[in-house]
């Protein structure tokens, strides 16, 4: 299998962008599971770099990455911003709550809700939690809230009852700029394994492996993670009982989304690789199939394609994935997850941006 090099990045993405000359810049922390490689989350801290990042000094809250999170205390630590963005992913549970995402310390800035979702199938809500999360979203430093999906929306609403607006877009990952996509000799499909799923049985996986290898496809088992993520899940990786396949790793994000986007069908654990593949228009049979996966695939009325590790017709539902994706149903995705970050920059320049604010009229 041969992979075409020369590959470029898209402008602005997988790194950090440079510092803008202006001394009307806020400083910005950025709050969320960023640092241990998990390839969602990193997509999402690239976002908050090519895009806040533009207009002011950003910066990830947190220097460990085990608690307590911090090398000083959290009170201290919040007094090197002027305000944080909390956000993305499942960070509103239910049943436990972390130090890291919801610290009353950083009720003592502005804070700017954005991207995170409810995993709405956990039942059981834990009352000290839930106090815990209501005092925070209610708080009066809390001034803007946006949420994953609709489902994640009402529950908020519902639990939690902010004073300000809740609003629900897209997962934001669809407002990245994506790298070209690799180009494949052969048909190829791709797998992605995580380790907390690596006890199921693999025969429903190895058996899809070895029917497209028959047919004449190159396996591919993509590593979705960089750092601890990726030496753990490199592990699974090699443990697949799948001799055919060929192993793609890498430290790069983008070198990751572009192995992606040159599949001709993927079988995922992971909710941001169903999420990039389909940006690219690759269709993605969904194994772990979460409350968020299924308010994805819901809007994009490929419900069909929801399975699990040990799905015994998960072949079938790999062979009905040869329909392409909507192409419109992507793109109205991708508008709603750029009109939502376009909304959050825009409050941040607002409320600190003397020079934004004059020329805005606000």
């Amino acid at each position: 299998m041969r992979r075409i090099a020369g590959r470029t990045r898209a402008a602005g993405q997988h790194a950090a962008p440079p510092t803008p000359e202006r001394t009307d810049m806020a400083r910005i922390g950025l709050v969320g599971f960023f640092g241990w490689g998990n390839y969602g989350d990193e997509l999402f801290l690239e976002n908050w770099r090519a895009t806040i990042g533009l207009h002011h000094e950003v910066e990830v809250v947190h220097d460990m990455l085990s608690q307590p999170y911090f090398s000083r205390p959290a009170v201290e630590v919040v007094k090197d911003f002027d305000a944080l963005v909390i956000g993305g992913g499942d960070l509103v549970i239910p049943n436990k709550i972390s130090p890291l995402y919801w610290n009353r310390a950083w009720l003592a800035k502005p804070i700017y809700i954005s991207g995170v979702g409810v995993p709405t199938w956990i039942k059981h809500q834990a009352p000290d939690v839930m106090e815990r999360l209501r005092n925070f979203f209610q708080h009066e430093n809390v001034r803007h809230i946006g949420v994953r999906d609709q489902e994640s929306a009402h529950w908020v609403r519902r639990e939690l009852a902010p004073k300000v607006p809740v609003e629900a877009h897209a997962d934001l990952a669809f407002n990245l700029l994506l790298p070209p996509a690799v180009k494949f000799d052969r048909p190829t499909i791709g797998i992605n394994l995580r380790s907390h799923r690596a006890g199921s049985d693999p025969a429903a996986l190895v058996k899809v492996c070895q029917t497209y290898a028959d047919r004449g496809y190159d396996v591919v088992n993509i590593v979705l993670g960089t750092g601890r993520t990726r030496t753990t899940d490199l592990e699974v990786a090699r443990a697949f009982p799948f001799d055919r396949q060929v192993i793609l790793e890498s430290e790069d994000t983008a070198e990751l989304s572009s192995y992606l986007g040159g599949l001709d069908v993927l079988v995922s654990n992971k909710f941001h690789g169903t999420v990039v593949a389909t940006m690219y228009g690759v269709s993605s049979v969904v194994l772990s199939s979460t409350t968020k996966s299924r308010n994805l695939y819901r809007r994009l009325s490929r419900e069909h394609l929801l399975s699990t590790n040990e799905d015994p017709d998960m072949l079938r539902k790999v062979e009905l994935a040869a329909a392409p994706v909507s192409s419109a149903a992507v793109r109205q995705l991708e508008v709603e997850a750029n009109a939502a970050v376009r909304t959050l920059v825009g409050k941040l320049n607002a409320d600190f941006r003397p020079s934004y604010k004059a020329a805005s009229g606000s």
